[in-house]
């Protein structure tokens, strides 16, 4: 009989000790036993990994911490999957809980869709709201970052290594085969926060594996962070157009003509930046001097996505 599989689950926090002892006391209850937990905190002071110390003895898994000195989910998740000594690496955010069954059905669909299978994720609910709904179910994303985050029933594959739209997953619930990830260097670091997993998922899949969907659930239960006050009023709309203009350009710039690659783009960045950021002006009535200086950082991270994006692609290209 030959021995279960080793599962690394790696939590990358900041700033959310209670949330993230909930997220622990959880994984006392899931099916699957044999995993380690590797936490990345790159908190602002001790009280994660006193709180992690204080709670070992009550948890029926190895559980390790490390420091990571810079605000950037795409080193965290970097480092935690060096750290790790699974053979699949699984992520969960720090304000989520997994089903009993998580890793059973992901383990389980590694092993249905074979080797080329580099990565599996499973659907999450929005827990904070009363009719708890979808936030990810099945989504796909496109070259230029265009997500579709809820596909319900039957629904298409895309694993087409030079397609247009690719299957993704949501960080808190999505899982890799370590050796693969490292394979393609793991995350880009220049995705500090926002597409980072959906860089990985289509970098993969361009490689020539595949993403599979599971028919697990994680229940999200959203908390503010350096980078938003609640889920519409976010703080990060620097790194919201930065990572944008910068991912449209590696991936989608060499699959149409210009013209249409500015034009989609600039679409996609006045309905995912500016006028999000005007709706604010209505829903939490914020005054001109903040939407002004919002619509500022996102200029700037324009630019600099810009600026490298340009760079990545005319290097990609030669």
């Amino acid at each position: 009989m030959s021995s279960p599989e080793l599962v690394s689950i790696v939590i990358c926090t900041l700033n959310r000790c209670c949330s993230l002892e909930k997220t622990l006391k959880s994984l006392n209850q899931i099916n699957y036993r044999y995993f380690e937990v590797i936490i990345i905190d790159s908190s602002d002071d001790e009280s994660t990994r006193k709180m992690v110390d204080d709670l070992k003895m009550d948890l029926d898994f190895p559980i390790q911490i490390f420091r990571s000195s810079v605000k950037n989910i795409s080193v965290s998740r970097n480092m935690g999957t060096q750290k790790s000594s699974g053979k699949i690496v699984a992520f969960i955010d720090d304000d989520a809980i997994p089903q009993r069954d998580w890793l059973d059905k992901l383990l389980t669909t590694y092993t249905l869709k074979g080797d080329k299978c580099a990565g599996v994720g499973g659907s999450v609910k929005d827990m904070t709201k009363a009719d708890l709904p979808w936030q990810y179910y099945q989504g796909i994303t496109n070259v230029m970052s265009h997500t579709i985050p809820i596909r319900l029933g039957k629904v298409p594959n895309h694993n087409q290594s030079q397609g247009f739209w690719y299957n993704g997953m949501m960080g808190t619930n999505s899982s890799y085969r370590k050796e693969l990830l490292e394979k393609i260097n793991g995350y880009d670091e220049f995705f500090d926060y926002f597409l980072d997993e959906t860089d990985v998922c289509l970098r993969l899949i361009q490689a020539g594996y595949e993403i599979h969907y599971c028919d697990t659930i994680v229940h999200h239960y959203p908390q503010p962070s350096h980078n938003r006050y609640d889920q519409k009023h976010l703080t990060c709309w620097y790194s919201l157009a930065k990572n944008t203009t910068y991912f449209a350009l590696k991936h989608g710039y060499n699959k149409m003509p210009s013209w249409i690659f500015i034009l989609r783009l600039s679409s996609l960045l006045i309905y995912r930046c500016l006028l999000r950021i005007l709706r604010l002006k209505f829903s939490h009535n914020l005054n001109n001097h903040i939407l002004l200086d919002y619509i500022k950082q996102a200029i700037k991270g324009i630019y600099l996505g810009w600026s490298y994006g340009v760079n990545t692609s005319v290097h990609s290209s030669n």
